[in-house]
């Protein structure tokens, strides 16, 4: 070395957590993957991000052990995935926490974080081990949750909370997170955002998956987009922006016709039809109390509040599925009976998608035609026999209406959760209601078909339905909405009639 040089340090190579290799998976001739290769470093927040379909879900399933790949690889931790065994995935440190929580209701919040992994001494299940270990836990993720607690009691929140201490009772060193926040009213979101950076810092190794941009946006590291089953690019986060990730997503045309309809969707307030449907003093004993609603022909109005405020516990008693419920009804002007059980509502022109669309909603072993049938049966038999082509006839054009992008025989449990969604709003509308309910329409799809579907709520409101939405997404009641009623605590404490007034700074100080 000649004097005076400085010999240049060599850079710290960083231990990788995973490493995915050409990972391919097909389905027949479809591939779901297509050459994947993504590298994250231990400690990460690594967020995945496209629209559904993209294969998100395929890659998550390989990674959790639940699927194998048709080709490539993944090490985990410098060890070789074993393909489609769970276990060796849990053995190597990763705990996937699913969109579908997997609570045991009757059980306590302790007996849930402890299910299938009791801890022992000396051959005997010891509480006091079991009790000690989540105290620790609790601690580690700064939740204070009873372990005495009915977790059918707890909030969706503080289930998830358990959900991820389950899976870090194992010593997990990669914790998986698909769409943690789907469920979680804002305030829910923020606490849950600070535990995941609470993890980070512990040195677990976070795999982030949401279709929430902003928490994205604040949560990650690097950012990795897939489309079309393969990997567009990975990114720091520095790199990114809300609209580099929407472009890159789905693609720059794509992207700038999204923004066309959401303008579109912004539409300017018209006077209000007819009423059609007026209840007042909607009680249900112990969640809400003396709730006054009235729809109008050609409006959408809006149930702002936050998860526990009474919202879905309302439209549940206007769609006769809360027994218990008390209250006057109007349709069109005319008083009718209180409804205590769905089918009732159902003849008066009020249909209800529900927030589960999974089981409450949807039969998903059975196909999207006979879904869509099967709420209106009378119109697809005649003489007692079912007539196949009107069945076949109604359904293609309601799935064609809604924007189904696969054939009306597949069965709805190999539907995308956008596809599920058009599905349920096609057969609900197969009822031709007067008013529509619709609680969580966009959970748990991607921004493209979030907009379809809020275009398609416009355009029957155009047509003279009365529609009422629930959602999460604030920005999304406020955008289709021309009025929002707020909750608080089972009562309705405020509503915004005025455009100005619609925002949701007005929305979460009138819930707090």
């Amino acid at each position: 070395m000649s004097g005076g040089a400085v010999a240049e340090a060599a850079p710290v190579k960083k231990e990788m957590a995973i490493e995915i290799s050409e990972l391919i998976k097909s389905y027949g001739g479809f591939r779901a993957l297509n050459g994947v290769n993504i590298d994250i470093q231990r400690g990460e927040i690594h967020s995945l991000v496209g629209q559904n379909g993209a294969g998100k879900s395929t890659l998550l399933g390989i990674l959790s052990g639940r699927t194998a790949p048709s080709e490539g690889s993944v090490r985990i931790f410098g060890s070789e995935l074993h393909y489609g065994d769970p276990r060796s995935s849990r053995k190597l440190g990763v705990a996937t926490i699913y969109q579908e929580l997997t609570i045991a209701p009757n059980l306590s919040a302790l007996e849930n974080v402890f299910l299938g992994q009791l801890l022992s001494v000396k051959g005997f299940i010891s509480r006091k081990r079991m009790t000690k270990r989540y105290m620790e836990l609790c601690a580690l993720m700064g939740v204070n949750i009873s372990p005495l607690q009915r977790a059918g009691n707890m909030s969706i929140a503080d289930q998830q909370m358990l959900e991820i201490m389950r899976g870090l009772q194992l010593d997990a060193g990669i914790l998986i997170l698909d769409e943690p926040t789907a469920s979680l009213a804002p305030p829910e979101r923020k606490s849950l955002l600070k535990t995941i950076k609470t993890l980070q810092a512990g040195g677990i190794t976070i795999i982030y998956v949401s279709h929430h941009l902003d928490e994205v946006l604040e949560l990650s590291d690097s950012v990795t987009i897939l489309r079309n089953g393969e990997k567009i690019v990975t990114q720091p986060r520095a790199y990114w922006t809300k609209d580099k990730l929407v472009s890159s997503m789905l693609g720059a045309e794509v992207a700038e016709e999204i923004v066309r309809v959401t303008q579109e969707t912004r539409h300017e307030d018209a006077a209000p039809g007819p009423e059609l449907l007026r209840a007042t003093g909607v009680t249900v004993p112990g969640a809400i109390e003396d709730i006054a609603i009235t729809l109008h022909a050609g409006e959408i109005v809006g149930i702002g509040g936050l998860v526990g405020s009474g919202r879905t516990t309302l439209v549940r008693a206007l769609a006769g599925l809360e027994p218990k419920s008390t209250g006057s009804l109007w349709i069109e002007g005319k008083q009718v009976k209180w409804p205590r059980e769905p089918g009732y509502p159902m003849s008066l022109g009020i249909a209800l998608a529900p927030e589960d669309r999974k089981h409450q909603g949807l039969v998903l072993g059975m196909s999207c035609e006979d879904n869509i049938n099967m709420v209106n049966f009378s119109q697809v038999k005649k003489l007692g026999f079912y007539r196949k082509a009107k069945a076949g006839h109604i359904a293609d054009g309601l799935s064609k209406r809604f924007g189904l992008t696969r054939p009306i025989h597949t069965l709805c449990r190999n539907l995308s959760g956008g596809n599920q969604q058009k599905v349920l709003l096609a057969k609900v509308c197969n009822l031709r209601p007067k008013v529509l309910i619709v609680d969580e329409p966009t959970r748990g799809i991607d921004i493209g078909v979030k907009v379809e579907v809020l275009k398609i709520l416009r355009q029957l409101a155009n047509e003279g339905m009365a529609i009422v939405i629930i959602s999460s997404e604030l920005e999304e009641v406020i955008a289709v909405s021309n009025r929002v009623l707020v909750l608080s605590k089972g009562r309705l404490v405020k509503e915004l009639s005025q455009r100005s007034e619609i925002s949701v700074d007005h929305i979460l100080q009138a819930t707090f």
